[in-house]
């Protein structure tokens, strides 16, 4: 609709759009079912105002068929849309009975704007045949008008507005497409920078990281063979050989995450939680720290995901304990009641000098968040010598036999 420029055209064509229930984009299915019901009672309101009009001056030969043609005409706007043939050969054959040209303005726009193959020869068939068919049913005095203009207001210019709002529709669902390709577009490419980005990083990890941890995993052991050595370096030796082979399998992970992001190659063998809290402990004692440990007996193996938590929470409190409380009596303790597990890591108060380190405030909120996420909770607190504690309770869901 560019026939009428300027602020007049716009808002004509908004008009029109609001009278034959057209938008910018496709309506949803209630809000055109209802559309169409407005479209079809407003037909039959002009149609029986109009014959109304014209039975009053006797140009109507049988007002009740005229009507009831008309209003027929009118109910099958509700097939427009589906079947848009419907309304276009029932307002044709209503202008037998009937000179009443609302039904044909509805029905050729229909035609136009939902119709499939053939629709413009559908147009001028209904053009032909009311213009060939007018003057042989209504009252003598009625006749002889030339049928032209009627066509082309009832007929033609509908037809070529349901023709334009049928090509817009076409053009804004081709828009919407190629905004929905290049959404998805971007979202690949972003997902590929993020892949890209992770290989990146674990490839630096792999080179940086894990080639100093098997330096030093082969060291250690080499110390702890050397027959020569004291027996104390060689226990020193075999402790730290075990962590850093434990943190190289920890690395491991960690560039299995980066390069698996979809945790398709997700560990998920059971983790004897009890034997890696006491190489831990071991590991402990051999830095010099004062440790016990009891895991209760029959605990067996835990799955994946809670095993790899309960250990990073004894690492957790047995750094923080190394880092705050130098000096202290560290007691950790697991074991499993009423549905729970429990670990527990409770170190006495300080009685050396405190290691500075950093701390990135991480430690103990990040638990706090994966505990959360299985159902379970974290506590930590003083105690009443002065030290410090650790809790976490989770959800027992061991396999048991």
């Amino acid at each position: 609709m560019q026939a009428v420029p300027g602020r007049a055209g716009q808002l004509l064509e908004r008009g029109l759009r609001t009278l034959t229930g057209e938008g910018s984009g496709a309506p949803d299915p209630v809000r055109a079912r209802r559309t169409d019901m407005w479209l079809a009672a407003l037909c039959a309101l002009l149609t029986a105002i109009n014959l109304e009009d014209v039975h009053r001056f006797g140009l109507v030969t049988n007002y009740p068929l005229s009507l009831a043609a008309g209003l027929l005409a009118a109910v099958t706007l509700l097939w427009r849309r589906s079947h848009a043939w419907v309304p276009a050969l029932a307002a044709t054959f209503a202008t037998l009975v009937s000179d009443d040209r609302g039904p044909l303005v509805f029905g050729a726009y229909a035609l136009a704007a939902y119709g499939r193959t053939h629709r413009w020869g559908g147009i001028l068939l209904m053009g032909l045949f009311y213009a060939g068919t007018r003057d042989l049913f209504l009252p003598l005095g009625y006749a002889g008008r030339d049928p032209a203009s009627f066509v082309l207001g009832s007929i033609v210019v509908p037809a070529l507005y349901g023709e334009t709002v049928r090509r817009n529709r076409a053009v804004m669902s081709a828009l919407r497409e190629r905004a929905r390709q290049a959404h998805a577009a971007v979202d690949q490419a972003a997902d590929l920078a993020v892949v890209q980005e992770r290989t990146r990083l674990a490839q630096r990890t792999h080179d940086g990281l894990g080639h100093r941890l098997t330096a030093l995993t082969m060291q250690a052991a080499a110390l702890r063979l050397d027959a020569g050595a004291d027996p104390r370096v060689r226990e020193g030796a075999a402790a730290v050989e075990e962590s850093a082979r434990a943190a190289m399998t920890e690395v491991r992970e960690v560039l299995d995450m980066l390069n698996d992001p979809a945790g398709r190659r997700a560990h998920t063998s059971p983790v004897d939680v009890g034997r890696f809290l006491g190489s831990l402990a071991r590991n402990m004692r051999a830095t010099g720290m004062e440790i016990t440990h009891r895991t209760q007996p029959g605990l067996g193996e835990f799955p994946a995901a809670d095993g790899r938590l309960l250990l990073r929470i004894a690492r957790e409190g047995l750094t923080n304990a190394a880092k705050y409380a130098p000096g202290s009596a560290v007691r950790m303790n697991l074991f499993a009641e009423d549905g729970e597990v429990r670990l527990d890591v409770v170190n006495t108060a300080p009685e050396g000098e405190r290691i500075v380190l950093d701390s990135g405030g991480m430690g103990i909120p990040g638990l706090r968040a994966a505990l959360a996420e299985v159902g379970g909770r974290l506590r930590t607190g003083d105690t009443q010598d002065g030290g410090h504690m650790l809790a976490a309770t989770l959800p027992d869901r061991r396999v048991l036999a």
